[in-house]
């Protein structure tokens, strides 16, 4: 794989995770304001149920992180933090 294409597909990898964690962003809100406006449910549903759901944008984050957060070259986990610029494993730049 050219250096080229290690940097295109973290990009993806890059792109990828941000979404994710846009859409745990957007599932958290509705939590933020029932809990900072103090209301007992929004749009129809408990704070309870927007608790949960913002639950579910973290633990899908968290697969995401765990499962597909990879090296393009080696396939290890390349470290934390979307500005990598190499992989603590095999040193190889991802951009």
């Amino acid at each position: 794989m050219s250096q080229k294409n290690i940097k295109e597909e973290f990009a993806k990898v890059i792109l990828k995770a941000k979404l994710i964690a846009a859409l745990f962003f957007i599932l958290l809100a509705p939590s933020i304001v029932i809990t900072v406006k103090g209301l007992d449910e929004l749009f129809g549903y408990s704070e309870d149920v927007w608790f949960n759901i913002s639950v579910l944008g973290f633990v899908i984050y968290g697969i995401y992180y765990l499962f597909f957060w990879k090296c393009p070259k080696c396939g290890s986990f390349p470290g934390r933090g979307w500005f990598r610029k190499n992989c603590d494993n095999c040193g190889v730049e991802l951009s």
